[in-house]
């Protein structure tokens, strides 16, 4: 199944596009979804963990299981004062 990755900030940098698609066996989930992008994107591979995944308007864990077509939005932890 293909879904869409929306790169966010910093994420943009670390996957080198502002979206794009990714295909995924059909039942997968934002982990596995963040494992296929961690595997293809060394510099996002090192800040896995520090990412937050919104499908719509909600932050998602990575359990969520996706549909077809799913957008997934990469956040990155932001700063400033």
């Amino acid at each position: 199944m293909q879904v869409t990755i929306e790169c966010h900030g910093a994420s943009q940098r670390w996957c080198g596009a502002e979206r794009f698609d990714l295909e995924l066996p059909p039942g997968a989930t934002v982990a596995d979804a963040l494992q296929a992008l961690a595997a293809r994107h060394p510099e996002l591979a090192a800040r896995r963990a520090t990412l937050a995944v919104a499908i719509g308007e909600d932050i998602v864990d990575g359990a969520r299981r996706l549909e077809p077509g799913a957008m997934l939005a990469l956040i990155p932890p932001v700063s400033g004062g």
